[in-house]
């Protein structure tokens, strides 16, 4: 059987059924292809087998640039997530309090019961979960310390922490003998010079008066987070309500977790404070809660890690300027090495943007091996750095003990499409340079 022909001409010759666009198809199929099998023919070495230098130095610029990227994304994504989690570990997405401080009287205390209209308009995930926050004076025969002391509930999640406990353990509260068992921070211990076991006394505020209990503490939390650890002691919802004589149905706080993303927070927690406030007009309630969301609560941390955001996007333009300015610079090396084969090829009949085609082909092999090599790299440092946290932080300015690091592929692969393909359209002028080359006066060119 005879072999099809597959040269240009021929297919610029084939009279397709399909009509004009057909050919044109076929056409432009055929100068990439080409153009390619060109490109893959050309070589990136001298006659010796060695890598050319300046292309050695444009893999590697690439291979930084791309490098910085994606540890600048893993970082920020990494940075974001740990320090939101170490704030709705102390805090929690939605609070609902009274606008009437808590001073343990039961007029100003929330009752759960009363929320249960409410809690409609939560999503499936979300809980809710009743809290008692209450200033406490934690005292030492040679110091003392002022701290709020946070009273969970039997369901609450104990998760946060003791994922940040240094010693000691979390009390079992079902247990009576372990009633009066405290978790206090680092900081605080320090400060106090006291460890897991010894017995602090503790002066529970409320209104004008307080009361005296000796607590015993049973573990030392430390998530490095200075502004919170110098603030909250642990303890149970059954210890503060057995203090102030109160049902543990009632608290001084409702926190609300579980919502999936900023945007869903934002919306419940609009949703309930509209359906509080409609309760109080249509008089099914008379008491004035408030309803916060984390990002108001903690805004100032917030604000700060938006900052990162624009840090990044300044990141990534320098690098993405800087890799196309050497892939430039590698086209404009290529087609000067070459001038002569390209004369010849124009002296044959091959067009301007064939040839255009074939060095821009060329051109994106270094990026390809550039982007290989760079997210090779890359991906093992954000591996490394998360399994043993080698490259370390200063606590206090970072409330982070190491560089946290995120993996994510979908910012992985989302990079490097954009990469390549704006290094492609960034190419197109460039190579244009060729149109300019008179083969009459390149043949011989040395």
């Amino acid at each position: 059987m005879k072999e099809p022909c597959l040269s240009k001409a021929c297919i610029a010759n084939f009279r397709s059924p399909f009509g004009q666009n057909s050919r044109n198809l076929f056409n432009f199929v055929a100068d990439m292809t080409l153009a390619l099998f060109i490109a893959r023919r050309l070589s990136l070495r001298t006659a010796s087998g060695k890598t050319q230098s300046g292309i050695a130095i444009a893999v590697t610029g690439i291979a930084l640039s791309v490098i910085v990227m994606l540890l600048s994304i893993a970082v920020m994504m990494g940075f974001k997530n740990e320090i939101r989690h170490k704030i709705m570990g102390f805090d929690s997405q939605i609070t609902i309090s009274l606008h009437a401080p808590s001073d343990g009287r039961d007029g100003s205390l929330i009752n759960i019961d009363d929320l249960d209209k409410a809690f409609k308009v939560l999503p499936q995930n979300a809980s809710a979960t009743l809290t008692i926050r209450q200033p406490v004076i934690l005292k030492t025969p040679d110091n003392f310390i002022g701290a709020v002391v946070k009273g969970m509930g039997r369901d609450h999640d104990w998760k946060f922490v003791s994922e940040n406990l240094t010693a000691g353990t979390i009390p079992d509260y079902n247990a009576d003998s372990t009633l009066y068992h405290t978790v206090i921070s680092h900081n605080i211990a320090q400060k106090l010079n006291v460890g897991c076991g010894d017995k602090i006394d503790a002066y529970f505020l409320g209104g004008d008066t307080y009361r005296t209990r000796r607590l015993k503490i049973a573990g030392i939390y430390d998530t490095h987070f200075s502004e919170y650890d110098n603030a909250y002691i642990f303890a149970t919802l059954p210890m503060l309500s057995a203090l102030a004589g109160i049902d543990e149905r009632l608290g001084t706080v409702v926190e609300i977790n579980g919502l999936d993303s900023d945007t869903e927070i934002s919306e419940t927690a609009g949703k309930l404070s509209a359906t509080l406030m409609d309760d109080i007009y249509t008089g099914r309630s008379d008491k004035f809660y408030s309803v916060t969301d984390v990002h108001s609560s903690a805004a100032l941390y917030f604000n700060w890690l938006a900052l990162l955001d624009t840090n990044v996007i300044v990141i990534l333009t320098i690098m993405s300027l800087l890799t196309c300015l050497t892939l430039v610079s590698s086209l404009f090396i290529l087609i000067l090495r070459r001038v002569n084969m390209i004369g010849i090829l124009k002296a044959l009949g091959a067009s301007d943007s064939l040839i255009r085609r074939a060095f821009v082909w060329l051109t994106m092999r270094l990026l390809i091996l550039g982007l290989l090599i760079g997210n090779a790299i890359a991906i093992g440092i954000i591996l490394l750095q998360t399994t043993t946290g080698f490259i370390p932080l200063d606590p206090e300015a970072y409330y982070l003990d190491h560089v946290p690091m995120e993996f994510n592929l979908a910012a992985l692969l989302i990079l490097n499409a954009g990469i390549i393909l704006v290094s492609a359209l960034v190419l197109i002028l460039p190579s244009a340079i060729i149109t300019t080359i008179p083969p009459s006066r390149v043949i011989n060119y040395d």
